[in-house]
């Protein structure tokens, strides 16, 4: 693998407020066995001590290169850092600032650079407060457009394609097609990769789980209420449908399992200290989403077993008081139980 060893790549880091665990994700990457790297962290107006660590940090290894912006969201903080890529580099992978990357985490993702690959998927674990980790993963194997047809739903379920990290693509892949983040706080990542999926012309599948997300005390399991998360969700869905056409994807019940679980996320998040709807506000926007006719379509005969089902049923037919009822259940599930939450929600 004598060319992936002269292979650089280049490492995108949004950082807001992140003082706390800036310094461990910086050297976890600067740590990387494979030499040829830069990391570009953008600032996205941090109000703590997070720029002065990243300067200094930056004054020790010129690999890193700082930069600071206005506080606009961390997808355009990633568009800052595509547009200040070296005209050398060959990959370009994306983390957030308080993960970690193992050692060997690019040398061993690089292994598959020789094959021609556009994209490589590396597996993760997501490790939670207590130490305890869950690792999320596929077979190693390549994917050629002709392959999507059947490898696309399940990356899809197995969670591989809906965060933008652990994974390395190509440069001249988001160059040659203007690949951009949309200015989202939700769905930003899977719509990223879809737009490079829908491009690429060999995946790359590694097994081994060589990137960590960290989740802290007190952080919790349900995402944080977004207004537009829902009109986001449909775009997601019609992203899907639109590779599905493209590449003659059966649109199975992994799919609308899926698109249920997002859909079921949009309406949780609304039990969480960040929403601050009324009750009355609450039922508006249940009814919205009950009255739309993707949601009343797609969400039936899901795969995933018993739970998501009764919801989909819940959702589609009965009052939207009695959905926020279901669902309010399922948010005092996620903060009471949060490991049997966790593996329903992230059920293969």
């Amino acid at each position: 693998m004598e060319g992936a060893k002269t292979v650089k790549v280049s490492v995108i880091m949004p950082a807001w407020n992140s003082e706390k665990y800036i310094e461990r994700s910086v050297k976890s990457v600067l740590s990387q066995t494979h030499r040829e790297l830069e990391l570009i962290v953008v600032d996205d107006g941090s109000t703590d001590r997070t720029g002065n660590i990243l300067k200094r940090l930056a004054y020790d290894d010129s690999r890193l290169r700082y930069v600071r912006t206005e506080n606009r969201g961390p997808a355009e903080a990633r568009n800052t850092g595509l547009s200040l890529l070296s005209e050398d580099s060959g990959y370009v992978t994306f983390m957030d600032a308080d993960d970690e990357l193992l050692p060997d985490a690019l040398e061993y993702a690089l292994e598959s650079a020789d094959s021609g690959a556009e994209l490589i998927l590396m597996g993760f674990s997501i490790v939670e407060a207590d130490g305890r980790e869950r690792d999320y993963n596929e077979f190693d194997c390549l994917v050629r457009p002709q392959d999507m047809k059947s490898a696309f739903s399940q990356l899809y379920k197995a969670n591989l394609l809906n965060q933008v990290w652990a994974k390395l693509y190509a440069v001249s892949l988001i160059r040659e097609n203007g690949i951009r983040f949309r200015d989202y706080l939700w769905g930003e990542d899977r719509l990223f990769v879809f737009d490079c999926l829908e491009h690429c012309r060999l995946i790359a599948v590694r097994s081994d789980c060589k990137y960590r997300y960290i989740m802290h005390a007190g952080e919790s399991l349900i995402s944080k209420f977004y207004p537009k998360k829902f009109s986001v969700c449909l775009e997601v869905d019609i992203r899907v449908q639109e590779l599905c056409e493209r590449y003659g994807i059966p649109d199975d019940a992994d799919l609308r399992y899926m698109f249920a679980k997002s859909v079921f996320s949009c309406i949780t998040t609304l039990f969480t200290p960040s929403c601050t709807l009324s009750d009355e506000g609450r039922m508006i926007y249940i009814r919205e989403i009950q009255s739309n006719p993707r949601v009343q379509q797609r969400c039936r005969d899901t795969s995933g077993g018993t739970a998501p089902n009764a919801l989909c049923r819940i959702l589609r037919k009965r009052s939207p008081r009695t959905v926020m009822a279901a669902f309010r259940a399922v948010a005092a599930v996620g903060d009471r139980a949060p490991d049997l939450f966790m593996r329903i929600k992230h059920r293969k």
